[in-house]
């Protein structure tokens, strides 16, 4: 199950160690308003005197990472445990302008421990969403916080990886052994960064690896919000659709093994 929180202006405690965070954790701040001394102090700040800032009222674009970034802040996540910004990969969906209201709209969508275990990688979902609702940018950050413990750590929700599909696996029904009775191939598993492949023979997973000897047939493949959504019950058929899920290798085996990959979804149900 996922856990939300409004958060009010101001820091909340200390921070979080990386036990403290969880895979599905939501979190919304309270909001913020865009004046045109904002407008103004990050003209100057960035020299960005453009007149479609300075005559339109539009705020220059890395002026909403700055404002998200400082709106987790108040979240009270961060604190001396973070050692630092790893990553941050972010999209621009559309213009602020001063009178504009902004919050942010924050989802933990990884928690990796590195290889030394005494420290992990967290990696948020971020979205900067307006008064109406919009999505304005949005993208992840992923930081490295200080760990108390060196695990072993949940795999439910550990997309990707080997522990994550070998977990998944032990939860497929029969109903999936029968639709890959005949059936030899591959299907890799992509979330993010991270891929792995179930490799099957007649109705049997012979094999879970990053991957197969001789390739996946197909790879499904998205990021880390859509996965989350996936195994907290979000439709395959409509993500596939829209674009949230890809696909490369052999479409056919891909169309033929649909019903398949709706077992594997409710698998990753299941264990998450």
């Amino acid at each position: 199950m996922t856990t939300e929180q409004i958060v009010r202006p101001g820091r909340t405690g200390p921070g979080r160690e990386f036990e403290d965070f969880t895979v599905g954790e939501r979190f919304t701040s309270a909001p913020r308003a865009v004046t045109a001394e904002d407008l103004a102090a990050f003209t100057a700040l960035s020299g960005d005197d453009h007149p479609l800032h300075a005559e339109g009222g539009i705020l220059q674009g890395p002026f909403g990472i700055a404002v998200a970034m400082g709106l987790m802040q108040t979240l009270g996540l961060h604190g001396e445990a973070v050692r630092g910004l790893l990553d941050t990969h972010w999209s621009y969906r559309a213009p602020i302008r001063v009178g504009d209201v902004l919050r942010l709209e924050l989802a933990i969508v990884r928690c990796r421990r590195t290889r030394g275990g005494t420290r992990g990688v967290v990696t948020r979902h971020m979205r900067l969403v307006d008064d109406a609702g919009r999505t304005v940018q949005e993208g992840t950050t992923s930081a490295l916080v200080d760990a108390r413990g060196t695990g072993p750590d949940a795999v439910g929700r550990a997309f990707g990886t080997v522990a994550w599909a070998e977990a998944l696996v032990a939860a497929l029904t029969p109903e999936f052994a029968e639709h890959v009775a005949s059936w030899d191939g591959a299907i890799g598993l992509r979330a993010g960064e991270d891929e792995v492949h179930l490799r099957i023979y007649r109705g049997r997973v012979i094999e879970v690896a990053p991957r197969a000897a001789r390739g996946a047939t197909f790879v499904v493949e998205a990021d880390e919000p859509t996965w989350l959504e996936l195994a907290t019950g979000a439709d395959l058929t409509r993500f596939a659709m829209t674009g949230r899920i890809g696909m490369r290798g052999d479409g056919y085996e891909y169309l033929r093994l649909t019903r398949v990959l709706h077992l594997i979804v409710a698998a990753a149900r299941e264990i998450a």
